[in-house]
């Protein structure tokens, strides 16, 4: 079975993705004017795992994630990364 080489970029490791996830996940909490606490009481994670998520010490499982945005009106979804150097 032959595959596509476009399919698969190497330049995006999951310590990469990680570390944007982490990024973008805390601006959007600051951008909204949630703090941990909150996204805590609303979610029924504890604000510990959050801070944990966010300094990058915890890898959040989907589960978590789900409780996290869910409550806020917010999903997670399966996406493609396009790698700015291809057409």
């Amino acid at each position: 079975m032959k595959y596509d080489p476009e399919l698969i970029d190497y330049s995006y490791t999951g310590e990469f993705l990680n570390e944007k996830f982490i990024k973008e996940f805390t601006r959007f909490r600051k951008e909204n004017n949630l703090t941990q606490d909150l996204f805590a009481k609303f979610s029924n994670v504890s604000r510990e795992k959050i801070a944990r998520i966010e300094n990058g010490s915890h890898s959040p499982s989907v589960l978590s994630l789900l409780k996290i945005l869910g409550p806020i009106g917010y999903t997670i979804k399966i996406e493609k990364v396009y790698n700015s150097n291809k057409k």
